[in-house]
C-alpha cells in the first residue's frame, strides 16, 4: 500500500500537469481556396496558465501577421499574395482569426502557419501548418455533345464534352460503363481563354475533348441491346480529389447488334418449315391409311 501511495501523487500530478499544458489545439485553412472569394484562417490555443506572448502567421516561412497583447496589438507584414483585412480579423488570449482578401494566383498559394508563443520565463512555443491551394474551380458539370440515343455495330460514334471554366485548366475524361477511353480515341480541342484578371492572375479557361470511335461488341460487352453508359469526368490535376472532388456528367445510349435478329429470324423460318413439314407427313399417312380402308 505504501508503494502505490507515491504512484497515485505521480500519476495525478502528471495528468494535472497535461491538462493545463500550453498547446496550440486547432488551425484551419482550406486545402483549396477559390481566388474570387475571401479566405479564413482559424487559429485555437489553450496557453495552459501561461501568459500570451505573441500569435504569428506566416506563409512559406515569411510573417505577414503578428498580435502582441502586451504590444501594438495587431500588425502586418508584406508578403506577396497576402492581404490580411485588419477590420474583419480577431485575435485574442485563446484564439486569432483572420481574413485574406485579393487572392492572387498562384502568389497566395503555399505553407500556411499559426505560431503561438508564452512569456517568460517559460518562452514555450507551438505551431501548426496546413498547405492551401489557390484555384478556381469550374462551377458547372461537364456537357456531352453529339451522342445519340442508339448505335449499331460498326457505326462510328463521335462526341465532345466541355467543362466549366477553371483555373488551372480543367482535366477531362471519358468512360463507357465505368472503363476509361483510352487516348487513342480522343481528340484534345485547343483551350480558349474565356476571361483574364491582370490584377489576380486568373485565366478562366475551358477544356473540350473529342470521342471518335467505331462501335464493336467489346466495347458493349454485357450491355449489347440495353442501356451503356458514357460518362465525362472533369478534373483539377495535382488538387486532391478529397478537397475538389471531380465532377462527372452521364448520358446513356443503346448498342445495338442487328445480327442477333437475323440469327432469330432464321430460327424462326427453320421453325416454321419443320413444322410444316411435319403436318405434310402426317398428311400423307392419313390419306394411305383412309384409301386402304376403303380397298378392304
Amino acid at each position: 500500500m505504501k508503494n502505490i501511495i507515491p504512484l497515485i501523487v505521480i500519476f495525478l500530478f502528471t495528468t494535472a500537469h497535461e491538462s493545463d499544458c500550453f498547446r496550440l489545439t486547432n488551425m484551419t485553412a482550406p486545402p483549396v481556396q477559390d481566388p474570387r472569394s475571401e479566405m479564413r484562417l482559424h487559429c485555437r490555443f489553450d496557453m495552459g496558465g501561461e501568459e500570451l506572448y505573441a500569435v504569428k502567421w506566416y506563409k512559406d516561412d515569411h510573417e505577414f501577421f503578428r498580435y502582441t497583447p502586451a504590444g501594438e496589438d495587431m500588425v502586418t507584414f508584406p508578403v506577396p499574395g497576402v492581404d490580411v483585412d485588419d477590420r474583419e480579423s480577431r485575435c485574442n488570449r485563446d484564439s486569432c482569426d483572420l481574413l485574406l482578401i485579393n487572392l492572387k494566383r498562384p502568389q497566395s498559394s503555399g505553407a500556411y502557419r499559426c505560431e503561438v508563443s508564452s512569456e517568460a520565463p517559460a518562452f514555450r512555443l507551438a505551431s501548426e501548418t496546413h498547405n492551401v491551394t489557390v484555384a478556381a474551380l469550374p462551377e458547372e458539370p461537364p456537357v456531352i455533345e453529339g451522342l445519340k440515343s442508339a448505335y449499331s455495330l460498326g457505326d462510328s460514334l463521335v462526341a465532345t464534352c466541355t467543362s466549366g471554366l477553371g483555373d488551372p485548366r480543367p482535366d477531362l475524361k471519358f468512360y463507357i460503363n465505368k472503363q476509361w477511353v483510352t487516348s487513342a480515341f480522343i481528340r484534345d480541342v485547343s483551350p480558349e481563354t474565356i476571361y483574364q484578371d491582370p490584377e489576380t492572375g486568373i485565366q478562366l479557361r475551358r477544356s473540350k475533348i473529342q470521342l471518335r470511335m467505331i462501335m464493336n461488341s467489346k466495347i458493349g460487352g454485357a450491355n449489347i441491346n440495353s442501356q451503356s453508359d458514357l460518362s465525362c469526368v472533369s478534373s483539377i490535376e495535382g488538387l486532391d480529389p478529397n478537397a475538389a472532388p471531380p465532377v462527372t456528367t452521364t448520358r446513356t445510349f443503346t448498342l445495338i447488334d442487328h445480327s442477333q435478329d437475323v440469327n432469330n429470324e432464321k430460327l424462326l423460318a427453320e421453325g416454321m418449315s419443320g413444322s410444316e413439314s411435319h403436318g405434310f407427313s402426317l398428311y400423307i399417312v392419313f390419306s394411305l391409311t383412309l384409301l386402304n380402308y376403303l380397298l378392304l
